[in-house]
This record gives C-alpha cells, sequence and structure tokens, in this order.
C-alpha cells in the first residue's frame, strides 16, 4: 500500500505540473481541454469472429481520481478484437469548429481484457448536455472488472493530419463493467462524423436499458506517456456507455493501429468486418473532478 501511495503521490504532482503548461508552449492547435472532452461521443459496433491477439501490456491509470486514489496499475492480455467505436455527433449538438477535426478522427478499436474487480463507487458528471438532458446531470456508479481495451486506429489507411495525430494517437481507454443507478431509455438520432462515414444521413437509434453498462478510462500502455500538452486532454477523457440497439455499420474495412506502442512493436493492418450497433459512449467526469476550461 505504502508504494501505491508514493507512486499516486508522484502521479498527482506530475499531472498538476503538466496541467500548468500551456498547450501553445508546442506551437500545436490543440483545441480547449474542456471542448474537445465534452465533444468525445462515440458509437461502437460489433466486430465479429476475429482470433484473439495474445499480447501482453502493463496499463497505469491518467485520470487525476484514480491516479490520486491509488487505483494500480494492471498486466492485461489482448484478447480478440470486439468492437470498432466511431465518433458521432448526438441529435442537433454541433461540434465546434476548433474541436471537430481532432474529435472527427476518434476511432477505437476495442480488444477483450480480463482482471480484478475495483469494486470502487465513483460520482459521475454529465459533461454533454444531450445526454444530461435525457438521462439526468449524473449518476452513481460502482466500477467492477475490466472487460476491454481500446486503441487508436485508423480506417482504410485515412492517417488523421498530424496536428490531429499527435493527440489522437495517444487515446486508449480501459473499459470496466459498471453497476449503475441511474435509469436509461429513448431514442436518439446520430450523425458520423468521421471523414470515410459522414455522408451517411442521420440514424435514428434507441438505449436499451436499464442503466449504463461500461465505464472507459484513460491508460498508457507500457509506461509510454503523451507530452505534457497532449496529456492534458487524454487524461480527461472518460466515457460512460450505455447499449444501443441501431443500425448496423455493415462495412469491410482496413483497420491499422496509431498508437505509438503498438506502431513499435509492428502489429499489422487487419480487416474486418463492422457489423451490429452495440453501445454509445459519452463523455463524463469523475467525482467532481471535471476537465479544466470552460465549455
Amino acid at each position: 500500500m505504502n508504494k501505491l501511495v508514493s507512486r499516486a503521490a508522484v502521479w498527482g504532482l506530475l499531472l498538476a505540473a503538466v496541467l500548468a503548461i500551456p498547450a501553445a508552449v508546442t506551437g500545436q492547435a490543440l483545441p480547449p481541454v474542456r471542448r474537445f472532452v465534452n465533444n468525445l461521443d462515440v458509437r461502437c459496433y460489433q466486430i465479429p469472429n476475429q482470433p484473439p491477439l495474445g499480447l501482453p501490456l502493463h496499463l497505469d491509470h491518467l485520470n487525476p481520481v484514480f491516479v490520486s486514489g491509488g487505483v494500480p496499475p494492471e498486466d492485461v492480455v489482448l484478447q480478440e478484437p470486439q468492437s470498432l467505436c466511431v465518433p458521432v455527433q448526438k441529435n442537433n449538438n454541433l461540434v465546434p469548429p476548433d474541436t471537430l477535426p481532432f474529435i472527427q478522427f476518434v476511432d477505437w478499436k476495442c480488444y477483450g481484457i480480463s482482471g480484478p474487480p475495483l469494486d470502487l463507487p465513483l460520482h459521475l458528471d454529465h459533461l454533454n448536455p444531450v445526454t444530461a438532458r435525457m438521462f439526468g446531470p449524473s449518476d452513481d456508479v460502482v466500477v467492477r472488472e475490466p472487460q476491454q481495451l481500446c486503441v487508436p486506429v485508423a480506417k482504410n489507411d485515412k492517417t488523421p493530419p498530424p496536428e490531429v495525430l499527435r493527440l489522437i494517437q495517444w487515446l486508449d481507454v480501459k473499459c470496466y463493467r459498471v453497476d449503475a443507478k441511474q435509469p436509461v431509455g429513448g431514442n436518439i438520432q446520430l450523425t458520423h462524423l468521421n471523414p470515410l462515414l459522414a455522408g451517411r444521413p442521420a440514424e435514428p437509434a434507441t438505449f436499451v436499458g436499464p442503466t449504463a453498462i461500461q465505464l472507459c478510462v484513460p491508460v498508457a500502455k507500457n509506461q509510454a506517456y503523451p507530452p505534457p500538452d497532449v496529456l492534458r486532454h487524454v487524461q480527461y477523457s472518460d466515457v460512460l456507455c450505455y447499449e444501443l440497439k441501431g443500425y448496423p455499420l455493415d462495412i469491410n474495412l482496413k483497420l491499422t493501429h496509431l498508437n505509438p506502442v503498438l506502431v513499435n512493436m509492428g502489429l499489422p493492418p487487419e480487416f474486418v468486418y463492422v457489423g451490429e450497433s452495440q453501445k454509445l459512449c459519452v463523455p463524463v467526469a469523475k467525482n467532481g473532478n471535471f476537465p479544466p476550461g470552460t465549455p
């Protein structure tokens, strides 16, 4: 426990220092942190019939709530690809112009993982106004066992521009099953944002309750961490996921890894069929710890 406390103390000091570093120091035109996170909505579809990867990875938490709480790192093994998550716009809630170039390239390929439960209670506040209006401003959950690791990918060789890639390539999240309290249900209209899918018309979809099913939280792989100005965005990229029924994506795609850890391992592209709608994941803040900046 002393080691965990020491690790948490060191990380707490590091993250505090990072928050004091303005993005302009690097010369990169990153969007405001809060505005980026508030619009981090992704819709996930099933990837069926894929073999397990069998790749061991070491994962460290990045969100300040988990870091300061001493949530330990974990060693996992990536199993079969299960989902592809792609960026969407909810109803008529437009993504701001300075944020859309980044959000539209948030594509996650999610692999199955397993591990012990955290059994950690959390209070979550919705950051996106559409979800807050539908389900109420907050929810209380208990975080259980890990189920997936979602990593950034490019679709059909459409690599993001360099300034966008610099942020997106570090956006890894670890998804845990949750027991939630706030009941959900109802319909929503979703519009694809990724350039490869943006030509599709808006689609109706239906939330399937009774409650949220997963919480995905930012992690670093094999002790490789984002640059300080990028970490400001990544460390608050928490999303709460709901089961969602709707039209299948029904498309064959080539998926190429973007995260430097997996790229340096030489993992090849994979050709997958992306089918049925699975879930919608929306941005949240944990225990009153909101991303810096104004919405």
